[in-house]
């Protein structure tokens, strides 16, 4: 049964309200992918049935529910390898310069998925800069509205597909064990991480300020005015000196007056705009 003209628009309605995403009027296809499991797991048969029983009796937490699986949830290890290369030879080290005297160092990975971007960063901090982080406090807070994500996050455990996505066989083999058709992460890695519930249009950053924010791949998915709150909440969070990164198809054009393009960066690095 195909998804009606005024649950769609229901549907669309609630993943705007609650995390800020716009879901085009093309995209009834879409919702009848990710929903159909779930209306046959809750014994409503499907998406039309589903919604009708929502406007009878509201249930917060399966509004929950359709809101995780409506939203995006696409990642890999070191996706966009052009970012991590920036990274290792610019971002990283501009700030370890900067902050040498501290000796602190604060991170954010937004809409972290299952934890493939954190956990390729904290690889990459190992392999390249080890020796330049010694003494020094390193924090990684990784967030994610999706619970279902941050717990497969926090197990630092993907199948043998996932695993392969991004990675070196090399890589796999210094980070990871196998456990029967899985491969987890390093303990001493997997500590590293703060993963946390953050709904990024909702929610006040989980820290008061950090030195490197990547929010990639969440832009283009969002309504103008959530696009603008969310960067409004990074940009009073990030230090003067900081950097945020974004999607490599991704840019800031309304929201200038808040953050600056770094133009000695070959990827989406932007700065906040300091206002003397």
């Amino acid at each position: 049964m195909s998804v009606s003209t005024a649950s769609f628009e229901w549907i669309s309605s609630l993943l705007e309200k609650c995390a800020g995403n716009l879901l085009g009027s093309d995209k009834t296809y879409l919702v009848e992918a990710r929903l159909t499991p779930l209306a046959q797991a809750i014994g409503a048969g499907n998406v039309e049935a589903m919604v009708d029983r929502l406007r009878a009796t509201p249930d917060v937490d399966l509004e929950r529910q359709i809101v995780e699986a409506m939203l995006t949830h696409e990642s890999s290890f070191f996706r966009d390898s052009d970012t991590f290369d920036a990274l290792a030879s610019q971002i990283l080290p501009r700030l370890i310069e900067r902050r040498r005297d501290r000796r602190e160092l604060t991170i954010w990975s937004a809409a972290c998925a299952a934890g493939q971007e954190p956990y390729s960063l904290a690889m990459l901090m190992k392999e390249q800069f080890a020796g330049a982080f010694a003494g020094w406090t390193v924090r990684i807070v990784a967030t994610d509205l999706s619970r279902s994500m941050l717990d497969q996050a926090r197990t630092g455990s993907y199948n043998e597909i996932k695993s392969q996505r991004g990675l070196s066989p090399e890589r796999r083999e210094r980070f990871f064990r196998q456990e029967g058709r899985a491969w987890v992460i390093r303990e001493d890695l997997r500590e590293s991480i703060d993963f946390r519930e953050i709904n990024l249009c909702a929610d006040p950053p989980p820290l008061r300020q950090f030195d490197l924010v990547l929010l990639r791949n969440v832009l283009i998915y969002l309504t103008e005015p959530a696009r603008q709150k969310v960067l409004a909440r990074v940009a009073a969070c990030l230090a003067d000196d900081g950097c945020l990164l974004l999607g490599a198809t991704e840019s800031i054009s309304h929201e200038s007056r808040l953050f600056v393009r770094d133009t000695k960066s070959a990827v989406p690095c932007f700065r906040p705009t300091v206002i003397s």
